[in-house]
């Protein structure tokens, strides 16, 4: 397994897992948020993939069994307001994400949210946050993940 950021080659593989991913959710939730019945697939890879292209601030993480993206997980690194003889720190929130079926239950999500966490860490990052599903709760739990009763949210739309 290779871990390394996912280039513009890979995006239509992303798009794929973001489409299942949801669909999963659907299944397990069934809140009816995501519409996918009436929402075309190809329509949605290119939307995916125009908004990859049009956002490279977004790293994406992924962990490769061969050219096959098995895991692949979106940070986006939030740079915080400099402060007088400090070195430049950031904050970086973590989203979609996911491994694939066949993939799971293996090690390959600890393995790559290690990687993230170590690299994050080099790069003085100085904390990462992340909504998590009820599901997947444990999972973060494992992976240092604690809840925080600093943070302050305002919705300001749904979903």
């Amino acid at each position: 397994m290779q871990i390394r950021l996912a280039k513009e080659a890979d995006y239509a593989q992303l798009a794929q897992m973001k489409w299942l991913h949801c669909q999963e959710d659907e299944a397990d939730y069934g809140e009816g948020k995501y519409r996918l019945a009436s929402v075309e697939k190809d329509a949605f890879f290119e939307e995916f993939v125009s908004f990859m292209k049009n956002h490279p601030a977004y790293r994406v993480y992924a962990a490769y069994d061969g050219e096959t993206v098995a895991s692949a997980m979106f940070v986006y690194l939030i740079p915080k307001t400099p402060k007088p003889g400090r070195e430049q720190k950031y904050i970086a929130y973590l989203t979609n994400v996911f491994t694939r079926k066949e993939y799971r239950n293996q090690g390959v999500g600890a393995r790559l949210m290690q990687h993230i966490q170590t690299e994050l860490a080099q790069e003085n990052c100085e904390l990462i946050f992340a909504w998590p599903s009820e599901k997947s709760m444990n999972w973060y739990k494992r992976m240092g993940f604690a809840s925080d009763d600093e943070l302050l949210v305002c919705h300001l739309m749904e979903g």
